[in-house]
């Protein structure tokens, strides 16, 4: 095994979002070392010893990564334990039309069709408001799959605003708010120029999750319905979103903003019920919805869309607004009490 100290081509292996958090551990004193041909790591602080494999640490079991892995079972143990999830159904390749459609019929429109154990919002379709648009969602996700077994989970959307919290079994330690692609205008700009100075932000060539803004033909579409152009100048403060709510946002160049110190007291409750429903979770980034995170959260005011036990931290870590925190040290002072002397 090589150490991270020699400052080789190691470094190369590391994802970007682990290698923020290798980088801090090294800084830290921690020795680090990746287990060759793996994608697991390991690492010691005076006599102690701790694994991560990619980010899910050693010290979440097998259970929690099963349970995080298939949206049907995260969504049944939440409910179970009082979280609000979407009402939702699942549905298999082989189960017949009729099934399909009584399914279809059951549930409140729109909807979000998407594979029980998908990542990173690989063939997720929201919107779904017809019968037809339904049917070719399932077809689509089932081709997509091929001979791979894989359930379907149809679900009833909720309208709200995205946030990606980060937590451990005791505490939040961020929340960002996720933004579709927007611009704001400062009175004397085009969106063209706006897109420009945007894209030029130094984190989004730093930070691999973040991409630049492209003026392609579905932004112009998008924007021709808010009767825009690219070259259309805006109002100072005026917000135009270049395209709509999709998994894909961060993809498509959406933006973070750290908002943690600004949430309301109960969205830590509903959080750390969340980390106690899942049995031997110990890190996970919680993809949250509500229709107003600053004030009381009931059942009726958010949603847990999906929990993940191996989260990226550089949205969380490195938000393009508002206040940067050290989540990588947070996450080590966890698994390595001693740091915090």
């Amino acid at each position: 095994m090589n150490t991270i100290h020699e400052k080789d081509q190691l470094w190369q292996r590391v994802t970007k979002s682990k290698f923020f958090f290798i980088k801090e551990a090294v800084k830290r004193g921690i020795q680090c070392e990746i287990l060759k041909d793996t994608c697991a790591y390991k690492l010691q602080y005076k006599k102690k010893v701790r694994y991560f494999y990619d980010l899910t640490p050693s010290t979440t079991t097998a259970f929690a990564i099963y349970c995080c892995k298939n949206k049907n079972i995260t969504n049944n143990i939440l409910s179970n334990n009082k979280v609000s999830v979407n009402k939702g159904m699942l549905i298999k390749k082989d189960d017949s039309k009729v099934h399909k459609e009584k399914i279809y019929n059951s549930l409140i429109k729109p909807l979000a069709v998407k594979p029980a154990n998908s990542l990173q919002g690989n063939n997720v379709f929201l919107n779904v408001n017809s019968k037809r648009e339904f049917f070719s969602s399932l077809k689509r996700i089932f081709d997509a799959y091929g001979d791979r077994r894989v359930s379907v989970l149809a679900e009833e959307m909720f309208v709200g605003e995205e946030y990606r919290i980060l937590a451990t079994q005791n505490k939040i330690l961020s929340v960002i708010h996720r933004l579709p692609a927007n611009v704001v205008g400062d009175g004397a700009s085009s969106i063209k120029k706006l897109v420009e100075i945007k894209n030029a932000d130094p984190l989004r060539k730093s930070v691999d999750t973040y991409k630049k803004i492209k003026l392609e033909k579905e932004v112009e579409a998008y924007l021709s319905l808010q009767d825009l152009t690219i070259n259309s100048v805006l109002k100072k403060d005026q917000q135009v979103y270049l395209q709509p709510s999709t998994p894909s946002d961060m993809d498509l160049g959406g933006d973070t903003i750290d908002i943690t110190d600004s949430i309301h007291s109960s969205v830590k409750k509903v959080v750390l019920r969340i980390m106690k429903s899942i049995p031997g979770l110990s890190l996970a980034g919680i993809d949250y919805m509500s229709k107003d995170i600053f004030s009381e959260q009931n059942l009726d005011v958010y949603r847990v869309i999906e929990v993940n036990n191996s989260p990226s931290l550089d949205w969380n870590e490195f938000p393009l607004v508002g206040k940067r925190r050290n989540v990588s040290f947070e996450i080590l002072k966890i698994m390595f009490p001693e740091l915090k002397k």
